[in-house]
């Protein structure tokens, strides 16, 4: 089984599953979707309240979320598809970074929530779901899921290299994206979603068309921009690791957030499809 972990159950999953539709890429596995329904945050402190200590091997990721389910009465029940945590052989989380300035209702510092995150990257990069193979994968999104709508003018947007977001802003992210991006929604992007979770309208040929072109854009722009957060040369990188999550998240921290109380806006779906999806249709 392969598990996904997406923070909502509305962007994400249009997201997720549209990219699915519009390549035709099938995984190898059952796949099993679970919405957490809360943030970054949150999943730290709850895996955190299992731990002796630090985030390591005796933390099950599986068996706490399937807890952390029950007890919130959370109504996804696509974990009870579950029986055994060693069930899963990879797992794929998408969280937004979310970084929030200090003040009454936000007691952390910024050093203090990125050393949260940090402490996460390290506990799935080092953590295992069995004893046979090590496969958590943590994705964020710079600063939320809406950097996927973070265009001032219509795609391709090369400007995009250049756009961060103020962490000490009195604007959350999600009303700039609202009041400065050329997209207004998801429409350029993605098909509609029934409540049952099933894609609307995917046999319109021409609204295909212009999704997948739209796709490739941000593809390659999200690629190239992490490749410049990461080694500060804007193109596609030869070497995948060159630009992975915790290298990202690192440089975001070193040359963003530290000296300026910014970040680099950055969307992760694209990040996982160069990963993930395209390493699977070579395979």
């Amino acid at each position: 089984m392969i598990l996904f972990i997406f923070e909502g159950k509305n962007d994400e999953p249009r997201l997720y599953k549209t990219l699915k539709e519009i390549f035709h890429f099938e995984l190898n596995e059952e796949e099993i979707i679970h919405y957490y329904c809360n943030n970054i945050f949150s999943l730290y402190d709850t895996l955190k309240s299992y731990a002796e200590d630090e985030l390591d091997d005796s933390v099950d990721l599986v068996n706490v979320l399937k807890e952390d389910a029950i007890t919130h009465h959370k109504t996804n029940t696509e974990l009870e598809r579950i029986r055994y945590a060693t069930e899963v052989s990879e797992i794929f989380m998408f969280f937004d970074y979310d970084i929030r300035k200090q003040d009454e209702k936000n007691k952390l510092s910024i050093e203090q929530q990125n050393a949260k995150i940090l402490e996460l990257f390290n506990y799935f990069e080092n953590g295992s779901i069995n004893s046979e193979r090590n496969g958590i994968k943590l994705y964020v999104n710079y600063p939320m899921i809406e950097s996927y709508r973070f265009f001032k003018k219509e795609l391709p947007d090369e400007d995009f290299k250049n756009y961060t977001f103020d962490l000490m802003s009195e604007k959350s992210f999600k009303q700039l994206v609202n009041e400065e991006s050329f997209y207004q929604n998801l429409k350029y992007l993605c098909f509609d979603m029934k409540k049952s979770g099933e894609l609307k309208n995917t046999e319109d040929e021409g609204r295909i068309d212009i999704i997948r072109q739209n796709w490739l854009y941000l593809k390659e722009l999200n690629i190239k921009k992490a490749h410049f957060i990461c080694a500060d040369d804007y193109s596609i990188p030869e070497n995948k690791d060159t630009i992975s999550q915790q290298t990202i998240f690192n440089k975001q921290i070193e040359k963003y957030v530290t000296p300026n109380h910014e970040v680099s806006v950055l969307n992760a779906f694209p990040l996982f499809w160069f990963e993930y999806i395209d390493e699977q249709k070579i395979n």
